[in-house]
């Protein structure tokens, strides 16, 4: 009978771990962050490792507290009166769910009918996908009852990275082992269950097999423009990169994978601009593998035009530096402000490249996504750490409904 094991991980998800039962079982039997270092990660979890499986093991605690020894109070920077307008006068950063590996690629899918849908996060040191039920907002607001406790969706998932929903609503994976994007065209396989694996949508250029994709955006037109750095040949060496580090578009139609900008040091997290007549693109190359950095490389955002044919880029220019440390993923509100992942949490630079304000969260900040039914619950990770917090704006992307 495996009771050990499982009362912590039952103790931590139900979110009981605040009463005077549960902390007494706990001491019992080992806390919850006690019973999560048990966990394998990083090359422990891959595919023929004898502790692969174990990897399924997190301990996920749903609803923590707001952690008191980070700040009493979410921690807004304010450079301009329109990140004032955004955050409005009392912005409330809510902390759903923690006890993750490092958090990647929140996508959120919405149902056909009602607030509700489904949001979607990489979990890359244990090699995961998790799904929490989003119920929506409380009269307005986010509560406990917005959410539902995070579920393991898929493992393994080939080190998924960032995550995209396509026109129709599948969620397309970057994955950095698995070394490409995958398509997942029904969530039901996996919400029961984290077996199925999805198909492959691209995974080579020229006979030669992708680096390690990292992230991905779906254009109008429904072509896919993804990042290919080297990061994962870096951290697995049995898997070298064959390939330049570059960014491609890719035609489903076609089945056509074309480079549309091979100079980038580590292209990393992209995002296009109003109208898609602009694409952002950033550098990470100050990045070189896990802890290091190197100041004198790339920590930037670029900014290209896009052809008026939509299948090129031009004119590169610099959109920001961005410090201290590198910036990950990025997205877009309505009125073009940029937010990106970074060091000390969420950056928002206004189309101009100013930095209007910033979200400081107490750890590294990777990727984040607007979703919702309305478009304007901001999803961030932030390394072990699920948050949302409600905006006075939408994200620039509609939100796409599950097929």
């Amino acid at each position: 009978m495996r009771l050990k094991p499982f009362l912590p991980a039952m103790v931590c998800r139900s979110g009981l771990a605040k009463s005077a039962l549960a902390i007494a079982l706990l001491s019992l039997l080992g806390a919850c962050q006690q019973h999560t270092t048990k966990v394998p990660m990083g090359a422990a979890c891959l595919p023929g490792s004898p502790e692969a499986k174990r990897c399924r093991d997190v301990v996920i605690t749903n609803n923590p507290d707001y952690p008191e020894s980070q700040s009493p109070q979410l921690t807004v920077q304010a450079f301009d009166p329109s990140f004032e307008a955004i955050v409005g006068r009392t912005p409330q950063l809510i902390p759903l769910a923690t006890g993750f590996g490092f958090l990647e690629g929140p996508v959120f899918l919405k149902d056909k009918t009602g607030p509700g849908g489904v949001l979607l996060v990489t979990d890359q040191i244990h090699n995961s996908i998790y799904a929490v039920r989003w119920n929506g907002l409380i009269n307005g607001a986010i509560t406990s009852q917005s959410w539902d406790p995070p579920t393991l969706f898929r493992n393994p998932s080939g080190v998924a990275d960032g995550q995209t929903p396509d026109l129709q609503g599948h969620l397309l994976s970057a994955e950095t082992t698995g070394r490409r994007v995958s398509i997942t065209r029904s969530l039901e396989p996996n919400l029961k269950g984290p077996e199925p694996q999805a198909p492959t949508l691209v995974g080579s250029y020229q006979g030669k097999r992708l680096n390690s994709p990292n992230d991905l955006v779906v254009k109008s037109d429904g072509s896919v423009w993804f990042t290919d750095p080297s990061y994962g040949s870096l951290q697995f060496p049995p898997q070298p990169a064959q390939l330049p580090n570059n960014v491609y578009r890719y035609d489903p139609l076609r089945q056509q994978l074309t480079v549309v900008e091979g100079s980038l040091v580590m292209p990393n997290g992209i995002a296009f601009g109003p109208g898609e007549k602009t694409l952002y693109i950033i550098d990470s190359g100050a990045i070189q593998g896990p802890r290091t950095y190197f100041p004198y490389l790339p920590h930037r955002i670029y900014v290209y035009d896009v052809s008026k044919d939509g299948k090129t880029l031009a004119n590169r220019r610099l959109f920001a530096n961005v410090a201290p440390g590198f910036p990950d993923g990025m997205r877009l509100d309505a009125q073009g402000n940029v937010y990106v992942g970074t060091l000390e949490g969420i950056h928002v630079i206004n189309p101009k490249g100013k930095l209007i304000g910033k979200f400081l969260m107490a750890k590294q900040t990777a990727n984040l996504s607007f979703g919702g039914a309305d478009n304007n619950i901001l999803f961030i990770g932030s390394s072990n750490s699920l948050w949302a917090v409600k905006l006075n704006t939408k994200g620039l992307v509609p939100v796409r409904t599950r097929p």
